[in-house]
């Protein structure tokens, strides 16, 4: 199968993660290309079908049409799309979108770029066939993507649709839902392969055990859209399906030491429903408790804790120190030796109690975790 060239979004500052993934997902020979918030590879064509299925913390994948210098002006966006040969993406009957985003100082907006875009498109398929394409951006059968930043543009097909993070199991979401991709990437950098125990000790509406559930049964967390992925405009959907259905059929059913945490009962209760919905509630153990007394919770000690505390933005900042250092000395009590990875907006917070408490911060990466600026921290207790 001939390659083609890709690139995928994912959380900015998360971009290394998420090449990993992708490189053993599709046993590439090297690492994809890191930029910011994207990663850029070579890869078959069945790519779209499996990194669709089973990558966990990619957002987006697109099929690379055009990434180069445009020289800054609308009409270089326009000839940079009008160059390119769209017969062989887009049907004769079919309509289209273009979704445009700007970075940079620039005397034009996003629909400015978008229009150019589209207008490019048309023309372009017009010239080749003779059709003037329909436009439809509500529901469009092909979604294109043209990024700009400075002097650059990239241009996409999205193959995926909406984003992969918004799984499909969720039926109750918590005041400050953790994005499922931060937490499969947390759980990477713990270390989580199902060996030990995991503990969320505030685990809220329960995305980190359901992910860490996901990760060690081997469940592609694609399954749960259905057919609800923008390639099924252009590709075989038949052969999507049977793919899924056999990594389906290979899903381990063995029962892993999972444990969610909360002190809040109507939290627990929608994690327990997001664990039934997700098929995962048989090997995960909720239990009401307080994270600064995780001895009174756990008959063991955690090998794996992976937590999103809160950040400060409904407690007052003494508050919030008193309840870090509680949790890290709960936890060094409890659990010596054992990898603990924690997102935080309230980084010098948290620095400042693991210095106390002597908990040892082997790496920190600032994030973007939706609009809100963020530190992961991989820690050993």
């Amino acid at each position: 199968m001939p390659y083609r060239e890709f690139f995928a979004t994912t959380v900015i500052g998360l971009e290394d993660v998420c090449a990993r993934e992708v490189a053993g997902i599709l046993g590439l020979p090297g690492l994809p290309e890191l930029g910011r918030g994207r990663i850029f590879f070579r890869a078959p064509l069945e790519a779209i079908y499996e990194l669709n299925l089973w990558a966990r913390t990619m957002h987006k994948l697109f099929l690379l049409l055009y990434r180069g210098d445009f020289g800054g002006t609308l009409e270089g966006i326009y000839r940079a799309a009008r160059q390119l040969d769209y017969t062989g993406i887009i049907r004769p009957e079919q309509s289209f979108a273009v979704r445009a985003e700007r970075v940079g100082q620039h005397d034009f907006t996003s629909m400015d770029v978008a229009a150019q875009v589209g207008q490019a498109v048309i023309d372009s398929y017009m010239a080749s066939r003779g059709v003037r394409l329909k436009v439809n951006l509500d529901e469009p059968d092909m979604e294109l993507y043209a990024f700009v930043r400075d002097q650059k543009l990239l241009l996409g097909i999205n193959t995926t649709g909406v984003s992969l993070h918004r799984r499909g199991y969720r039926v109750f979401k918590h005041p400050a839902a953790l994005r499922t991709s931060v937490a499969a990437a947390m759980l990477y950098l713990a270390g989580w392969e199902g060996r030990g125990v995991l503990v969320d000790p505030m685990c809220g509406g329960g995305t980190i055990p359901i992910e860490g559930a996901l990760m060690a049964r081997h469940v592609p967390p694609g399954s749960f859209r259905g057919t609800a992925f923008a390639f099924a405009s252009f590709l075989d959907v038949d052969e999507f399906l049977r793919r899924r259905d056999e990594a389906l059929a290979g899903v381990s059913q063995k029962k892993y030491n999972i444990i969610g945490i909360d002190r809040v009962r109507v939290f627990l209760d929608g994690a327990m429903r997001n664990a039934r919905s997700a098929g995962v509630a048989d090997t995960i153990s909720f239990r009401l408790g307080d994270a600064t007394r995780l001895a009174e919770c756990l008959n063991e000690p955690p090998t794996h804790v992976v937590v999103n505390p809160p950040y400060g933005v409904r407690m007052k900042a003494r508050g919030l120190r008193r309840l870090y250092r509680a949790f890290l000395r709960s936890l060094s009590d409890l659990a010596p030796g054992c990898h603990l990875v924690l997102i935080t907006a309230a980084r010098g917070t948290f620095k400042r109690a693991a210095e106390a408490v002597g908990v040892e911060v082997l790496e920190e990466r600032r994030i973007l975790h939706g609009e809100l600026k963020a530190s992961i921290f991989k820690c050993l207790v």
